[in-house]
């Protein structure tokens, strides 16, 4: 359960495509900051600390989120969230979303429905997928403004069959 939270939490520091080293994530790099994510997350939890009033609740109510990011068909909810950007020069022109699934589905059909589907909200992908023995990441940003969005499929760990899907990142609002 802890591993969709870390993911949200991993994709809400995610930066928009003025950050040269978008593009790049290498793997080992995303495992460690998982890692760590999951840590702290626990680490809070075990504590009874709350976290901030200002941090996004996670749900699993995706009203909120912009109508390209709908989960994919027949896929479960795990969490998603929508927030204001609350870092330097992102604040407050930039959202935050999040949108985290477990799918039963071949990787490939879920980024060609993610690919269409940003790609009709003025999407490109940019840079190269990164692949792991485990997960699968495409960056997406908006041709026309900061927006930037990471599709990441992932092997769920208690379950063969099944991928947790994770889209979040920056748009505009």
């Amino acid at each position: 359960m802890t591993f969709p939270l870390a993911a949200a939490l991993i994709l809400a520091g995610c930066s928009g495509p003025g950050d040269d080293t978008a593009g790049e994530t290498p793997a080992a790099e995303q495992a460690q900051s998982s890692a760590a994510a999951s840590s702290s997350a626990q680490s809070e939890s075990e504590d009874g600390e709350q976290p901030s009033e200002k941090s996004a609740a996670a749900s699993t109510d995706v009203e909120d989120l912009p109508k390209y990011l709908k989960p994919y068909p027949d896929s479960t909810v795990l969490s998603s969230s929508r927030a204001k950007a609350e870092n330097g020069a992102d604040s407050g022109k930039l959202e935050q979303v999040s949108l985290v699934m477990s799918a039963e589905a071949e990787p490939k059909d879920i980024f060609e429905y993610y690919t269409k589907a940003l790609k009709k909200a003025g999407f490109e992908s940019y840079g190269d997928e990164v692949k792991t023995k485990s997960a699968q990441v495409v960056n997406f940003r908006n041709k026309d403004d900061e927006g930037l969005l990471v599709v990441t499929i992932a092997n769920d760990p208690s379950e063969k069959k099944t991928s947790i899907v994770t889209v979040g990142g920056n748009i505009v609002p």
